[in-house]
């Protein structure tokens, strides 16, 4: 054989497996293709489904958004509506208050032992009370007694 022969021989095998090369290529770029052209095909439906998903959320939100102010309504009447209530309590407390030392001013007798225990509270022995309050001597012992055991 000639070398021309060989030498075509050998171009002709070379030629022969980059073609089979390109072949083998091509292939995979058309499997890599179809590929890309399925996940292309899918984008449009993932988008329907985030945009459905992105607007059933705001539909959501502005459901609480909805809920929280009709709350803060609730909340502030119920604010004031407590505050009235705060207030008109303070009121019959004050009124109460107000008869109670009325009351107390009312009775000559009850001052006499309001005097005894304050005396008590500060300090005064059984003839202090006595002398001051002009309280017997039984009624001082009882009423510093019941002073002393309310103390401890």
């Amino acid at each position: 054989m000639s070398l021309t022969v060989v030498i075509l021989a050998v171009v002709a095998v070379t030629v022969l497996l980059v073609v089979l090369a390109l072949y083998l290529a091509l292939k995979s770029l058309k499997a890599k293709l179809m590929l890309l052209e399925a996940q292309v095909q899918a984008y449009p439906l993932l988008m329907e489904e985030l945009q459905a998903s992105v607007a059933e959320q705001q539909a959501l939100m502005a459901t609480m958004d909805e809920k929280h102010s009709h709350r803060g309504v609730e909340h502030e009447q119920v604010t004031k509506q407590l505050t009235h209530r705060v207030k008109v309590v303070q009121d019959e407390l004050a009124k109460v208050k107000e008869m109670f030392e009325q009351h107390q001013d009312q009775q000559p007798e009850d001052k006499l032992y309001s005097r005894a225990y304050k005396l008590a509270e500060l300090g005064a022995d059984v003839e202090e009370i006595i002398n001051e309050c002009d309280l017997p001597r039984a009624e001082a012992e009882m009423l510093l007694s019941v002073y002393k055991k309310k103390i401890r």
